[in-house]
């Protein structure tokens, strides 16, 4: 699944689009449809109906839309299925109190498939993340030279982390770069907060490769300034790296290198 895509296929900005048309279309929509019936349905039942509108907002656009359309149905519900008719204004106490539950209850359902849908992702993510490990892993015990692990690590990181450029450099290096640390924290750099996430540094930021303490090259991340990416992603990048310092430390002929750079 590609940054920005959920498992169907579709683009976050476009399951939020169609989301935001639900919640604005959609209570309307059954409140044409329920009103020429309104003296012969019970209050409650049209209620739920407008709540079956909000877990589709919800579902496809998450917590925004889904609030939106709790809003615009417990104002629908208000205008056309309760007395005076046409007016926002609610006569019966009775009428008030499903108003005030249809809204209730529908911000509460929105909150709740917001976090499923966000505890699903995490957990995609963790899926895949573990899948860039596992075939880096196996790249290595195949024998792969440092020059196939570096070209497969590249193309994970372009994946994991929605890059604009990736690059290895080795030492000595032409510019100090915000470095990512084990952890995934990043010390200095411009970032932004795009969608409950920080962006990684505008300027770029080093992943440092190490084999046995010595620092043999770094991996410069040039990002997507419009993507943010969460610290386990972050981690997983790290780690990535890590299997790169292993390869170095397997090659003979990078051996003697990190040996004179540590003496």
């Amino acid at each position: 699944m590609r940054p920005g895509e959920r498992d169907g296929g579709l683009s976050d900005d476009l399951l939020r689009a169609i989301g935001l048309g639900i919640a604005a279309f959609g209570p309307l929509l059954v409140a044409g449809v329920l009103v020429p019936f309104r003296h012969q349905v019970v209050g409650e039942n049209v209620a739920l109906v407008f709540v079956v509108v909000v877990v589709l907002a919800s579902a496809c656009g998450g917590f925004g839309p889904g609030a939106l359309a709790a809003l615009v149905s417990a104002m629908a519900y208000d205008f056309f299925f309760t007395r005076p008719y046409q007016s926002l204004k609610i006569d019966r106490a009775e009428d008030i109190g499903t108003a005030v539950v249809l809204l209730g209850i529908s911000l509460l359902i929105a909150r709740l498939m917001a976090v499923g849908q966000h505890r699903r992702e995490v957990a995609q993510r963790g899926r895949e993340d573990i899948g860039r490990l596992h075939r880096i892993a196996a790249t290595l015990a195949e024998g792969a030279e440092v020059e196939d692990v570096l070209r497969s690590v590249q193309a994970e990181l372009f994946g994991l982390l929605t890059l604009q450029d990736c690059r290895f450099e080795q030492p000595p290096f032409p510019s100090a770069l915000p470095r990512m640390e084990r952890n995934g924290t990043i010390e200095g750099g411009r970032r932004r907060f795009v969608a409950g996430e920080f962006t990684l540094p505008g300027e770029g930021v080093e992943i440092p490769v190490r084999t046995r303490g010595c620092v043999v090259g770094r991996f410069v991340l040039v990002p997507d300034w419009h993507v943010g990416v969460a610290l386990e992603e972050r981690v997983a990048a790290v780690a990535l790296v890590d299997l790169v310092g292993a390869a170095f430390g397997a090659e003979p002929s990078w051996q003697s290198n990190i040996e004179g750079t540590a003496s």
